[in-house]
């Protein structure tokens, strides 16, 4: 007997079928995840605000400071932005072991910009942290701040947990999740979730703090097209002494970014 040939008009159709069935369920489960991200972190900031309300019943006084720090380029986490000087100043609010406030940098030639929120909690070992970075065109075409829905939209979300290490671990790590936002999508739309790790350590050479930091990404994201070291950090950190009253703090920063193969030497001074 003649085996009959196979349809392959049928097979095809199976087969288109199955692959928008198993894309669709994808997005569905991603959809999901994220829901489930979204009420985790909801949970997470309520438990501890509760916490924090529990934890004494006397008012706590709120702090207010303001700093502004001048660098030679806007660096983070092997990152180089804009291409001049930043001016980066600071307004902080700290109530008990909560830190809230904005953060902003602007590139003197009018490259960059950025504006960020922030929500921390601090504990002696463990700092958590909530971001809503905010990063405008130069001219604000397209950057409405109330966007937060749109594929134009130039918010996007980061969650932070750090181990700030102690005398007997002095090894810090942290660990950050972009879980909403328009520059961490992928070509069909879906959140990529950029995971960023990093690892460091300090401690005092001649009479200065030197630290160095390794930055890790486990997956392809928004920070590379595949797990690669992005991030390799030494900052060394001093103070210049005008008076006897005062001493202007400074730091210097040698970053290598391995997947761009950027290497920088920034300065910068705190006011």
């Amino acid at each position: 007997m003649t085996p009959k040939p196979c349809n392959s008009s049928a097979l095809a159709d199976v087969y288109h079928v199955s692959l928008f069935h198993n894309r669709t369920s994808f997005k569905q489960q991603t959809q999901e995840r994220m829901r489930i991200f979204k009420s985790l972190l909801l949970l997470s900031i309520a438990a501890l605000l509760t916490l924090n309300a529990l934890a004494g019943n006397e008012p706590k006084k709120t702090d207010v400071s303001l700093s502004v720090d001048v660098v030679s380029r806007h660096v983070w986490r092997g990152r180089f932005s804009g291409n001049a000087p930043c001016i980066e100043p600071t307004l902080n609010f700290q109530t008990g072991k909560f830190s809230y406030g904005v953060w902003g940098s602007y590139a003197l030639d009018e490259t960059y910009q950025e504006v960020d929120f922030y929500l921390q909690y601090n504990t002696p070992l463990f700092q958590f942290s909530v971001y809503d970075f905010y990063c405008p065109n130069t001219d604000f075409e397209n950057s409405d701040f109330f966007d937060f829905d749109s594929n134009k939209s130039v918010h996007f979300f980061d969650a932070v947990a750090k181990y700030k290490g102690c005398e007997k671990f002095p090894i810090s790590v942290m660990a950050s999740v972009f879980f909403y936002g328009e520059y961490d999508r992928d070509a069909d739309n879906d959140q990529r979730y950029s995971t960023y790790l990093e690892f460091g350590y300090s401690k005092f050479i001649g009479g200065k703090k030197v630290a160095w930091a390794l930055g890790v990404t486990p997956a392809k994201g928004f920070y590379a097209d595949e797990m690669n070291v992005v991030n390799m950090n030494m900052t060394v950190y001093d103070k210049i002494k005008f008076s006897e009253q005062y001493a202007l703090p400074v730091r210097a920063g040698l970053s290598l970014n391995p997947v761009s193969e950027r290497l920088l030497l920034s300065l910068a001074f705190t006011l």
